[in-house]
């Protein structure tokens, strides 16, 4: 799978390493069915199985429900930007470049899933399949460790260069995602905002965040 510049391929081979490559697959060929604008709630295993190149039989031998597949590409979709970001945080690239890396990620994220239509299409199902797929995302919440340890991490990263004074892992993440859905917001209505400059905008965003955590 391709995977752009090579620090993010070096950055997703540890990743990688964690998925059987069969499962790898699998959950590209989910990612690139919703990219295409399939609706979960209709798709097939045997869609996905088809376009992974491998049998319907080898599935089941790792997922037991079709939504089991789903919610694990999705996670497997987010902990390659982790990974990204990650990668970046260990070889100590500054606050800034770190925020703009996940712009860069958000902006690429936004053209292949057409925005928030992805997550729409899964908070406005009503089947069978929706409700299973929320409830497959509600138990893998444990997971979320990870998260709170990139943040001690990253704020680390600020706290040395005296850029922010906020430590609470909460707090932190609020600040960003919130200016993260702004800068989303500018991704999709930007034939509206034609004039707010896109590197306005990414700056924008970036002092909002280190206003928000001070």
């Amino acid at each position: 799978m391709g995977h752009g510049n090579g620090k993010e391929a070096y950055a997703l081979l540890g990743l990688e390493q964690e998925y059987p490559p069969k499962v790898v697959a699998m959950y590209e060929a989910v990612l690139d069915l919703f990219a295409s604008g399939r609706d979960f709630s209709t798709l097939k295993v045997s869609e996905i199985t088809a376009k992974a190149g491998i049998g319907k039989g080898t599935a089941y031998g790792y997922f037991s429900t079709k939504e089991e597949m789903i919610v694990g590409a999705i996670r497997y979709e987010a902990a390659k930007h982790i990974a990204i970001i990650a990668e970046l945080i260990e070889k100590g690239q500054s606050f800034q470049e770190i925020i703009f890396q996940g712009l860069d990620m958000l902006e690429d994220t936004t053209k292949r899933y057409n925005g928030f239509a992805l997550l729409e299409r899964i908070l406005s199902d009503r089947t069978i399949t929706g409700k299973g797929l929320l409830a497959g995302l509600e138990k893998q919440k444990e997971g979320c460790f990870s998260q709170e340890s990139l943040t001690v991490k990253l704020l680390g990263l600020a706290a040395e260069k005296g850029l922010v004074q906020e430590r609470n892992v909460y707090k932190v993440w609020s600040a960003i995602l919130s200016q993260f859905a702004v800068y989303a917001f500018f991704l999709a209505h930007r034939e509206f905002l034609q004039e707010v400059d896109r590197d306005a905008a990414r700056q924008a965003v970036y002092e909002n965040i280190i206003k928000l955590l001070n």
